[in-house]
């Protein structure tokens, strides 16, 4: 195994989970996300010769995660919108006691607009900084407040619904 490959090992190792984590959170299905992420992974495999400074590659991580994420997001909505019969939930709930303060909280978050649920996920979830979460989102680090503050008014509203 050469130095790149055993570095993006030791990569996978260590930022695999916080990675499907973020991804469960954008895309609220386990499946799918463990495929962005691993998509995400493959593609910096693929690249792995270019990306010779570890931070970057995390970075290159992060963004392809949220890349496919937002790919996967707007598939879904266009085969909602010309798809004509419901598809249920393959799993339930999880009825364990921490299991639904987390199924609430995602469902919650899965109900806000794609930008704000971006901005929540990278800020609060990933606890990224406002600026890197920025420069993940290419947006400003004002748009990131301004995402933020939305979001968690509406999640404040959602969840008080739910209680």
């Amino acid at each position: 195994m050469d130095d790149s490959t055993a570095e993006l090992t030791d990569l996978y190792h260590e930022h695999y989970s916080g990675l499907l984590r973020m991804a469960v959170l954008l895309v609220d299905d386990g499946s799918a996300a463990e495929d962005v992420v691993q998509d995400a992974f493959m593609r910096v495999f693929d690249s792995r010769a270019r990306l010779r400074d570890r931070d970057k590659a995390l970075a290159f991580l992060r963004r392809t995660v949220l890349n496919k994420s937002r790919s996967l997001l707007r598939r879904r909505q266009v085969s909602r919108k010309y798809q004509h019969r419901l598809v249920q939930r393959e799993s339930g709930p999880d009825e364990s006691v921490h299991g639904v303060d987390r199924t609430v909280l995602a469902d919650a978050i899965a109900r806000l607009p794609p930008r704000q649920r971006e901005a929540v996920v990278l800020r609060y979830y990933a606890d990224f900084s406002e600026a890197y979460t920025a420069k993940i989102m290419k947006v400003t680090p004002g748009a990131v407040k301004a995402y933020c503050s939305r979001g968690v008014s509406r999640l404040s509203s959602l969840l008080r619904e739910r209680v």
